[in-house]
């Protein structure tokens, strides 16, 4: 038994659009057995065998041993959800990768997926896991199953022609996906022009005003599921100029016509620059901050609010004392009279 928490990594703009493997190839679905919850829901896919060391290096291979699911449970805590699940290696010798989950809403698409955490099975035993993994909280709403699988080290975006496990489709709830549920598709790649900007607004506030806060409302305009990442960037207004600071701004994933508002901290690198900044521009695109801006992604471009500047620089100044210590002594000064008052009982008569 093991418990880990998912680290969080953020381009998973990239990670959506590197699954765009056909999911749908090998996924046929079985129908699940009261009696069986085991096989619940599971769906059986092309994998290497589980017993052969680092399962899931390679990307094509003949079903032979697939790790299985069992015992899953999912519960959400605010915006993590707590997965437990006991994996079984039926191979031969020892399976490793890491434990993998898909969201898909009501079409079947992925939404996001998840790196749970690495796991290692020896061959022929069985484990119990336990991973904590954050999911924004419009992602786990549109989501209407999830799928569990294991894959290589680092590969959960591959999808399901690199699984080392069969897959496992449940509901949200934890319960068997019914059979009729939607077959889980990757999502068509997003572009930069999928996405329409309105309602942006920054605004300052904290004790010494360091707290930027930008709100924004981001519409798929596409015919497709299309996912991304918003990027902030500040300039001081001279054309063609590079920008001075940029900050990610918010992940989404979107049905087609759909819109979210964004809601996130505006975080620059060096806070005194928000006095030299004239204009931002804010882009939307699969790739956020890792997108340059051209010709097809020019951002949304608007003028620096002139409330907005610098934080101020809060001066505490130093206690000049114990406001009740009048004598102006320091810690030199100090005495006992107890033990002045027992000096003077022994000194001689007479001095």
């Amino acid at each position: 038994m093991r418990r880990s928490d998912q680290r969080r990594g953020h381009a998973w703009g990239v990670l959506l659009v590197t699954c765009a493997a056909v999911w749908a190839a090998g996924c046929k679905k079985e129908q699940p057995q009261a009696s069986a919850p085991v096989d619940a829901g599971v769906v059986a896919v092309a994998a290497v065998d589980a017993g052969v060391p680092d399962a899931g290096a390679v990307a094509v291979a003949k079903v032979v041993k697939p790790l299985r699911f069992s015992d899953v449970t999912l519960r959400t805590e605010g915006r993590n959800v707590r997965v437990t699940y006991t994996l079984t290696n039926p191979g031969t010798a020892q399976g490793r990768g890491d434990a993998c989950l898909s969201l898909h809403d009501d079409q079947g698409m992925v939404i996001e997926v998840k790196r749970m955490g690495g796991i290692t099975v020896k061959g022929g035993t069985t484990d119990s896991f336990e991973d904590t993994v954050s999911v924004g909280e419009t992602f786990w709403k549109q989501t209407r199953t999830v799928m569990l699988y294991t894959a290589g080290e680092f590969r959960c975006s591959n999808g399901a022609p690199t699984a080392t496990s069969e897959l496992l489709r449940l509901l949200p709830t934890g319960q068997p996906a019914p059979a009729d549920a939607p077959a889980p598709h990757a999502p068509q790649a997003s572009q930069a022009t999928d996405f329409e900007v309105s309602g942006v607004e920054l605004t300052q506030s904290g004790q010494f005003g360091d707290d930027y806060t930008l709100t924004y409302t981001v519409k798929n305009v596409s015919d497709h599921r299309a996912a991304g990442s918003g990027c902030l960037r500040a300039y001081v207004g001279q054309e063609d100029a590079p920008h001075l600071e940029e900050s990610p701004e918010g992940d989404f994933s979107l049905a087609p016509g759909a819109s979210e508002k964004i809601e996130d901290s505006v975080v620059f690198d060096n806070e005194r620059n928000w006095d030299r900044v004239m204009e931002l521009r804010l882009f939307t695109s699969p790739f956020g901050c890792a997108d340059g801006a051209d010709t097809d992604n020019l951002g949304f471009k608007f003028m620096k609010p002139e409330s907005i500047h610098a934080p101020e620089e809060g001066v505490e100044g130093e206690p000049s004392g114990d406001p009740e210590d009048e004598t102006g002594m320091d810690s030199s000064d100090a005495y006992d009279p107890e033990e002045e008052v027992h000096h003077e009982q022994q000194a001689p008569h007479g001095e």
